[in-house]
């Protein structure tokens, strides 16, 4: 609501007509090369026309690495920014080359080794000799070798100041006490040691019934990633990699230039011959986290090791999740504080995104499952969150997931609400994931697009508008700007119908962005769990399994901290939390919490008739204090994943505030219901079914309603209802404003766009027409039954131009209805364009028509695919259709309802 403040326009109105930048999608400017000034004017000014109003300029791996921050670089930034001032657009920082902020580009560790990642390995004997061999980086081995040579120098993963850091000796059979474990840290020593490895030999005897394990640190020698765990090592960067950006554009910052968005800073997700126990990965290290855990455990620093190895007894969870707080709070210390200060030493706001483990998914630990999240900053998203002063997230392809909907509960309980999420596209149809998705249509897209905002975004980021479509011939990953998680959107044919996509998403923002999400339930983020139980936990499930059957049921949910919780108010029978009202509260399988101040709130909640629910593994310790002075809180307990019926039983109970919205045939539609300040009410309601839906709105005894037009921005108000029916088509998305009214009202209205046709003088259009696959290429006849890619343009990605000479048979207002098109469309008649769509219905007012010929030209935009998978192994086996594939409709219009 920020946005409105000092204004006049308390509805939005003026603003949902033209929305603001902070509204209108942006994107990430991939440059491969070093722009020339005609480059950079004529790609930012396409920019301009798509819709875009914020543009952040990234460096990728295509671009040679002694080119990044080269005076030539910076020079053509600062020209780049410019031409952006003049356009109107605004900017941000990408902080960083390719990704993984931090690095920039190698500088920060050149001439700097002790800034390069430092790791803590561990391994176990039975006889008092071990070794440390075998380090692999599987997570980044897996994208290949172009990445690999990007982060490693010499593409080799090679290590040096092996440090023995802990040894302890205990029972080789269960620990069930911290006394059974003894520190011989002084009687081990490092006996051999090369790049690859190291060995240790320990000086005393090893019982049949005991077990040694040895923790060492060693410093990489070749890795371009910094210790995140060092302040001195996010000051280098900043020196090298961020001062210069500022100085290059002295006097633009903080307008137009007025963020610095950083990208997935973490270290190598190291694993070894000798791995064992909880952690999934190598730890980051340094002096400081030694003293760090030992301050937060009260226990030494070894001990605690050992706890988040093995089990050590009733306190393993407690040192636990005492050890990853620890780890995490000074991370986000030395990395997101001193970015912070940067930012406002500067003016201007901190963003980005940290790794996120739920991408692509409703499961905590859903995407990203190879690596454990703890190990980077990649669990405790409330904290980090605190250090930003405007949230973003990131999401990978073209499905509901939890990012947003997490994204805007950290922002809400830091005070600020909803966030940026950027969208990448990772390949489907092959496993080299960096080949993406050129097949991407502009309806996929701008569908997700609404549903994220439904789960809680302002501004959709845009990965990305590239330089170049890269080159033919050369099927390499991330190398080839083609292969780069594509789609390059302004490369697909159907780009000149982005400013369409681009309005709408920016007007549903605005709408949203005055009124508060109706939350009725509160999940709780199990935070100390995910750092005691490690990602593979039943936790993770059971966030996923609440969150996605919440909003099929229809409700809409926050995830809660417990801070939030402990601070909460208690309003009647709700409580207050991140500054929304909530009548249930979840723990989905939480065995720990950091203290009592969360429970002794939530008996509060119970005893003033409020709903708590569990599911899952139960409490079972806290990290201060005893759980014997807390009775079983949950009113209702689910031991197995929630269930849609079982949640269903428990949600009726629940008084549910402000419109109620039921099904009545059809897919059940996306919603978001807000309610303003005022008292009015906003729903958004979208159809992403390929079926009409219909429901119905009930509010009180009768309410005034008013439509407004994400297609021309106006705002109409209708009758009074009782009860108001819509009818949805397929991709149809409505924006309504109601408030209760004492007036008399109609008993039922009913809400649509369908227009009423004469179908039994509708005339199937599906003989001769004539073809070009662009406007100066000869026509020839073909067919609209079947796509171009059958009929001998199997690689043409571009405009193909349908056209038709027709007779009317009778003077009318006539529509063209085409029922299938790939995949962006735009309508003509004698030279007249009378629309253009790039999502269903394709269906176009041709207006009113004379008994004479005419000419019916209908030109289709498809997806890049068919050409920038040609001869290479990405296609996937099935050329993509394209253009018309059914008979368009030449319709008499009867009335519009």
């Amino acid at each position: 609501m920020e946005q409105l403040k000092g204004t006049t326009d308390t509805e939005g109105r003026g603003l949902f007509l033209d929305p603001t930048h902070k509204f209108r999608p942006s994107a990430y400017w991939f440059w491969h090369s070093i722009p020339d000034e005609e480059t950079c004017r004529r790609q930012l000014v396409d920019f301009k026309a798509g819709g875009l109003g914020t543009i952040l300029i990234q460096a990728r791996i295509a671009l040679p690495r002694e080119d990044y921050m080269s005076d030539a670089h910076l020079a053509a930034y600062r020209l780049a920014i410019g031409v952006a001032t003049e356009l109107g657009l605004k900017a941000g920082i990408y902080d960083d080359y390719n990704w993984i902020s931090g690095h920039a580009g190698g500088r920060t560790v050149e001439g700097r080794d002790e800034l390069r990642e430092r790791h803590l390995f561990w391994s176990s004997s039975k006889d008092g000799k071990g070794a440390i061999s075998g380090i692999q980086a599987p997570f980044t081995e897996r994208m290949g070798p172009e990445i690999f040579r990007w982060q490693y120098e010499g593409s080799k993963v090679e290590w040096c100041e092996w440090t023995l850091e802990a040894a302890l000796l205990y029972p080789a059979g269960a620990i069930t006490d911290l006394d059974q474990i003894t520190d011989v840290t002084k009687a081990v020593r490092i006996t051999a040691s090369d790049p690859v490895s190291c060995r240790f030999e320990y000086d005393g005897a090893v019982q049949a019934d005991q077990a040694l394990t040895v923790f060492v640190s060693a410093r990489s020698t070749t890795s371009r990633l910094i210790n995140y765990l060092m302040p001195e090592a996010a000051a280098r960067f900043i020196e090298v990699g961020l001062d210069p950006f500022t100085e290059a554009l002295d006097g633009l910052l903080p307008d137009p230039l007025g963020s610095i968005f950083y990208d997935q800073p973490a270290a190598g997700f190291y694993r070894w011959d000798q791995i064992e126990g909880n952690p999934g990965n190598s730890l980051l290290f340094s002096s400081k986290l030694c003293e760090s855990v030992a301050s937060r455990t009260c226990v030494p620093f070894p001990l605690s090791l050992m706890a988040v190895l093995h089990d050590v007894g009733e306190q393993t969870r407690r040192l636990r999740a005492q050890f990853y707080a620890a780890y995490s709070s000074l991370m986000n210390e030395a990395f997101f504080g001193t970015l912070r200060n940067f930012a406002e030493r500067n003016g201007i706001a901190l963003t980005g995104h940290e790794i996120l483990p739920h991408i692509s998914s409703w499961s905590l630990n859903g995407g990203f499952t190879s690596i454990d999240p703890r190990v980077a900053p990649a669990v405790d998203f409330f904290g980090i969150d605190s250090f930003r002063h405007e949230t973003a997230v990131d999401s990978n392809n073209f499905d509901p997931q939890l990012a947003p909907k997490l994204g805007d509960s950290v922002a809400r309980s830091n005070g600020r609400s909803r966030c940026v999420v950027e969208t990448y596209a990772s390949a489907v149809r092959t496993p080299v994931r960096a080949a993406g998705q050129w097949e991407l249509t502009l309806e996929t897209m701008r569908a997700q697009a609404i549903r994220l905002h439904c789960l809680g975004m302002r501004q959709f980021l845009w990965h990305g508008v590239y330089q170049t479509d890269g080159r033919s011939g050369d099927p390499t990953p991330f190398a080839n700007p083609r292969f780069d998680y594509g789609p390059g959107i302004n490369f697909e044919p159907w780009w000149t119908y982005h400013d369409i996509f681009a309005q709408e998403s920016a007007r549903i923002s605005t709408f949203i962005e005055l009124a508060e999400p109706r939350t009725s339930v509160a999940i709780f983020y199990p935070l100390h769990t995910a750092w005691a139980e490690g990602p593979r936990h039943s936790h993770a499930h059971h966030v996923g399994a609440w969150c996605e059957h919440l909003l099929a049921l229809g409700y809409d949910f926050m995830l809660v901290s417990e801070s939030d919780v402990a601070n909460a108010e208690i309003d009647g029978d709700r409580i207050v939390a991140s500054g929304l009202a909530f009548q249930a509260v979840v723990l989905p399988s939480v065995t720990v919490l950091e203290s009592g101040a969360a429970l002794k709130k939530l008996a509060r909640f119970k005893d003033a008739g409020g709903s708590i629910w569990s599911s899952g593994d139960r409490l079972m310790s806290l990290c201060e204090g005893s759980l014997e002075a807390y009775t079983e809180l949950a009113t209702t307990h689910l031991p197995g994943l929630p269930e849609p019926r079982s949640m269903a039983e428990l949600l009726a109970a629940i008084a549910v505030p402000g419109p109620q919205i039921r099904s009545l045939s059809g897919a059940k539609p996306w919603q978001w219901v807000g309610e303003e300040p005022g008292g009015h009410w906003r729903v958004v309601l979208f159809n992403d079914a390929a079926k009409t839906s219909h429901c119905e709105i009930t509010l009180g005894k009768g309410f005034n309603c008013e439509v407004w037009s994400t297609a021309d921005g106006t705002a109409k108000s209708t009758s009074a209802y009782g009860c108001l029916t819509i009818t949805l088509e397929p991709q149809e998305v409505r924006c309504l404003r109601l408030y209760e009214t004492d007036q008399p009202v109609e008993t039922l209205g009913h809400l649509t766009s369908t227009l009423v046709f004469d179908d039994e003088r509708a005339v199937v259009l599906g003989e001769g027409w004539t073809f070009a696959p662009d406007a100066d290429a000869a026509f020839i006849p073909i067919s609209v039954l079947k796509g171009w890619e059958e009929q001998g343009f199997a690689a043409f990605s571009g405009t193909g131009i349908y056209r038709l000479d027709m007779k009317i048979a009778a003077e009318d207002d006539w529509i063209v209805q085409i029922p299938e098109a790939h995949t962006a469309v735009t309508v003509r008649i004698d030279g007249r364009e009378v629309g253009r769509r790039a999502w269903r219905p394709y269906r176009f007012m041709l207006g009113h028509l004379t008994k004479e010929a005419h000419e019916l030209e209908i030109a289709v935009s498809n997806t890049a695919a068919n050409r920038y998978y040609d001869h290479t192994p990405y296609l996937g086996g099935t050329l993509d259709k394209s253009g018309l594939t059914a008979a368009p409709r030449l319709v008499p219009l009867t009335r519009e309802s």
